[in-house]
């Protein structure tokens, strides 16, 4: 679930570092498609708040106040 417990981290680490939660998370379409499947192997809903897929970006993701 390397994809998953990446998004995670990072989920962890923008709260830890700023006090609060995003307002919005960035996927480009790539990861979101490996996350889904990720998701989809493991049984598991990809239940993220304020998510928006994005097509022809070159991050991964992305969390903004």
């Amino acid at each position: 679930m390397e994809k998953m417990d990446r998004l995670r981290d990072a989920i962890t680490d923008y709260i830890n570092d700023n006090g609060v939660e995003y307002q919005r998370l960035l996927l480009s379409r790539t990861f979101y498609t490996k996350l889904k499947k990720e998701a989809d192997d493991h049984d598991v809903p990809i239940d993220l708040p304020n998510m928006e897929i994005k097509d022809n970006v070159e991050y991964d993701f992305k969390l903004l106040p």
